[in-house]
């Protein structure tokens, strides 16, 4: 999860390095995901079955969700263990970008507070 970070007392040119330093690490991941990984565990259709009673469900089950536009979602079944340690490392991976993009989103705020330019001079 992103925190908000107390730049107010950082110099301009310490937030310039810290922001030139994360533009260079700043790399997207060829398996990057913007999805919702969703572990589930569900009654089936057999209606003699322990699950529909008291019994345990059957599960788990992992979906990996994205969400559109207008109440509009695509889910995905993940089938093997492989999938879902790929969907995990993608999603993982998104978060990451999210928080590295967050703090220079922040950097920039300050320095424009400060009534300097966001896009000036990288150290």
């Amino acid at each position: 999860m992103s925190r908000i970070h107390d730049l107010r007392r950082t110099s301009t040119l310490a937030l310039r390095q810290r922001k030139a330093r994360l533009a260079r690490s700043f790399a997207l991941p060829a398996d990057v995901l913007h999805a919702s990984l969703l572990e589930r565990f569900l009654k089936c259709g057999k209606k003699q079955c322990a699950c529909h009673a008291q019994g345990p469900k059957h599960g788990p089950f992992f979906y990996l969700n994205r969400s559109f536009a207008k109440g509009q979602f695509q889910s995905l079944l993940l089938k093997s263990p492989d999938q879902i340690h790929q969907a995990r490392q993608g999603v993982a991976a998104y978060g990451h970008l999210l928080e590295v993009l967050d703090e220079v989103c922040q950097i920039n705020y300050e320095l424009l507070r400060r009534g300097e330019p966001p896009g000036g001079p990288d150290v």
